[in-house]
């Protein structure tokens, strides 16, 4: 059986300001993004993994190298670097504030079996989920009896997951948006196509405020 631990990124710049960071620009994490990572880092500290696997975005980077700091088993540990675990791409919308009463990321947000980003040239629902999927089942493959960490992003996890284990696309948001370094754990037992939830956006371990 292979165990999955998905986190996402540290809380950033433009986290903050409630602006669209997608698949093709990056921040800085705050100071709370990096003791969030270094939190979550201590509370998975004791679990040894096989591989780590990260999107090759520096706020996901960033936020790997703060929890892996923490561990202690990084002897002879692999840790890959995948595009396919970027964020879903915004377009022409990369940086700019979001509209919430805009149609599009309402779908995004509520019907992502909806959504349509022809108009500002982003990247699809099923693109996303396609591409990340490919890398979970080749780690899933690769790792039968392995503990396998990923370190991705909001959109292209919640998607993810709910993909993973079973949902119709129209409820491919359910759950979101995941917090920040949230911890979502799936099982998969002998590269089955369904996935199992053991535990979903984890924060317990969480102890710093957001005004810290």
């Amino acid at each position: 059986m292979t165990t999955f631990y998905f986190v996402r990124h540290g809380k950033t710049e433009l986290n903050l300001g409630l602006r669209f960071q997608g698949g093709d620009i990056d921040s800085p994490l705050l100071p709370i993004g990096i003791e969030q990572a270094i939190q979550a880092g201590r509370y998975l500290s004791n679990r040894s993994f096989d591989v780590v696997a990260v999107s090759t975005q520096k706020r996901a980077m960033d936020t790997a190298n703060y929890i892996l700091k923490e561990n202690n088993f990084l002897d002879g540990l692999t840790v890959q670097y995948h595009d396919s675990l970027r964020e879903i791409k915004f377009g022409k919308r990369e940086g700019i504030e979001i509209n919430h009463m805009d149609e599009q990321t309402a779908h995004l947000r509520q019907r992502p079996d909806l959504y349509d980003p022809t108009t500002f040239g982003g990247e699809t629902i099923d693109s996303l989920v396609s591409r990340s999927t490919q890398t979970i089942e080749k780690l899933s493959k690769d790792f039968p009896d392995g503990n396998v960490l990923i370190i991705a992003h909001g959109v292209l996890l919640i998607t993810l997951i709910n993909s993973l284990i079973g949902k119709e696309k129209a409820k491919w948001r359910e759950g979101g948006p995941l917090a920040n370094t949230s911890i979502t754990i799936l099982e998969n037992e002998n590269n089955q196509e369904r996935f199992t939830i053991r535990s979903f956006n984890d924060v317990s371990y969480q102890s710093t405020s957001e005004e810290a």
